[in-house]
């Protein structure tokens, strides 16, 4: 009988999430040995009467469901189990993937954030995620609308494959309208979840399903964070597990950005660009980074052209940014580029000079998008060379 089982068994006697690590050095890693036991030492599992339990139909339906799916199940057992989960205490054990990957190929590093991102929030994420992506890493997040989207888009864009990592099971129905890119991710990268394919999401789930993100990555970074974010949670693991973390920071007034500044003064890196994340690790020849590739080519090559994926998950910018319906109506077919200048707008009047260094346009391109947008109704300018939403 494949060891699968046994791992799927003990998965399901403890629950995702438990902390497994002290059973198992005592069998000395040996699953079987473990599930064919009868006594279990106290000190190490508060009620063994849950591992007394050995049926092992229910643990073989999973699998056989896994297979009819074509699921792939990877355990601790298993070569292409992903080496960064086998240090952590509470390693997972039993992986369900969607996809085609190596998972100890390419260096990973999480990219999370607020759900509904502004549309500077979003415009971050895409553009760290395609440079990281053609950098040679392999950008990790949650599959989730808002940031976590426009972090799998970037690496799509760039040609590269992306991980999603889910708190539900894969046929856990979340996040429906977020299925197109969820089948984008499995042609190129893989989704992939430690809880049975049926599982639905719930409030406990999201924090285990955080912990895999922060643990299978060298680092994490933070873009757009209120104080209430659930990125703080995964990148709290983060650095519990040893690994790096990073912030994008954002306004100071702006609650919006409140959590990754905080999480910024309290010794997170800071990201001002690609560069500040690669620079770290390109000098190791384990990881294969590109850095000169990575900030060379930028996404603003292709002026962000969200169209060529699912449009899925970008509607959160018009959630965040909460546009009346005649504004909206103004602004149909703003180019890229004019749409950011628009939103650093959102948090008050500013100064061409912070408008530029917001959006990382010139001066001349800002004063260009800022006469169109004045024409349009859409902003006001104001005293000192300042502009406005109207």
């Amino acid at each position: 009988m494949n060891n699968s089982i046994y791992w799927v068994w003990l998965q399901q006697r403890l629950g995702a999430g438990a902390k497994t690590a002290e059973l198992l050095d005592y069998f000395e890693g040996d699953i079987k040995a473990l599930f064919e036991a009868e006594d279990y030492p106290r000190s190490l599992i508060k009620n063994s009467a849950k591992l007394l339990d050995k049926e092992l139909e229910s643990s073989n339906n999973i699998i056989n469901y896994c297979k009819n799916s074509c699921y792939k199940i990877l355990t601790p057992s298993d070569s292409e189990y992903p080496n960064s989960l086998r240090d952590i205490p509470d390693y997972p054990c039993v992986l369900y993937v969607c996809g085609d990957f190596d998972f100890n190929r390419e260096p990973m590093i999480a990219l999370v954030g607020a759900r509904k991102a502004s549309y500077y929030g979003l415009n971050v994420a895409t553009r760290l995620s395609f440079s990281l992506s053609v950098g040679g890493v392999t950008v990790v997040s949650g599959g989730a609308l808002g940031t976590d989207s426009a972090a799998h888009k970037g690496a799509l864009l760039a040609g590269k494959k992306t991980v999603m990592v889910l708190g539900c099971g894969l046929d856990g129905g979340y996040l429906k309208e977020n299925v197109e890119l969820f089948e984008a991710v499995k042609k190129n990268g893989a989704v992939i979840s430690e809880f049975p394919p049926e599982t639905r999401a719930n409030r406990f789930t999201f924090p285990i399903r955080n912990r895999l993100i922060a643990a299978m990555c060298l680092a994490t970074v933070v873009v757009q964070a209120s104080v209430k974010s659930g990125s703080l949670i995964t990148a709290r693991l983060a650095r519990q597990y040893g690994r790096d973390v990073y912030g994008v920071p954002g306004g100071i007034y702006n609650k919006d950005f409140q959590g990754v500044n905080e999480l910024i003064r309290d010794g997170a890196g800071v990201v001002t660009g690609v560069s500040d994340i690669l620079e770290n690790y390109a000098s190791n020849p384990a990881y294969n980074i590109d850095l000169k590739k990575a900030v060379n080519y930028d996404i603003s090559d292709k002026e962000l052209i969200y169209e060529e994926l699912p449009k899925t998950g970008i509607e959160a910018v018009d959630e965040s940014i909460e546009l009346n319906m005649e504004v909206k109506k103004r602004l149909t077919g703003l180019s890229p580029k004019a749409r950011l200048v628009y939103d650093s707008l959102e948090t008050g009047p500013k100064h061409i000079n912070e408008i530029s260094t917001l959006t990382s346009l010139s001066q001349a391109e800002v004063l260009s998008h800022l006469t169109s947008l004045e024409l349009m109704d859409a902003v006001v300018a104001v005293e000192g060379r300042r502009y406005k939403q109207c």
